[in-house]
């Protein structure tokens, strides 16, 4: 990756990489993510096209959206109608293999991608429970709308 072509967004804890540079260093970036905690967003011609992150850090941004953005049902409603999609589970090489429609999958139809850690990585990992997630950016980012709702209805700052 060259100096250039990487960017830093100091302080928001995240790093912008086009769909090239991530391929050209895939398995480094994805080792960063899983085992560093490091967060990616991948971009096509200038748009934003996914986001790469810690298993952990996709659970967070689920728990912080259910609880500051209201639910139109009904407390018992709720179960029925909760839209718990399957995350698939692929290994990184079957990731890069098929990118651009699982990249296109997460964009139009909101699917979530958990990525397999493999024995090559080098760390000692459960090989069979996801440690990275390829999600929307719609997902990574708590819209300001959700925001100043909660902040009206709390009165306080979230």
């Amino acid at each position: 990756m060259g100096e250039n072509r990487v960017t830093t967004i100091a302080g928001e804890g995240f790093f912008r990489l086009t769909v090239e540079d991530f391929r050209e260093n895939a398995m480094e970036i994805m080792k960063r993510v899983m085992f560093q905690g490091d967060r990616i967003l991948l971009q096509e011609a200038g748009e934003d096209v996914g986001a790469i992150v810690p298993e952990a850090e996709f659970h967070k941004l689920d728990y912080l959206m259910a609880e500051i953005k209201p639910s139109q049902f009904m407390p018992d409603e709720e179960a029925y109608y909760e839209d718990e999609g399957a995350i698939h589970c692929i290994y990184p090489d079957e990731f890069l293999d098929d990118l651009e429609n699982i990249l296109a999958d997460v964009n139009e139809f909101d699917e979530l991608f958990g990525l397999l850690p493999t024995k090559e990585m080098g760390e000692d990992v459960d090989i069979f429970i996801s440690a990275a997630i390829v999600m929307s950016v719609d997902r990574f980012w708590v819209p300001d709308y959700v925001m100043a709702e909660r902040q009206a209805m709390v009165g306080e700052s979230v």
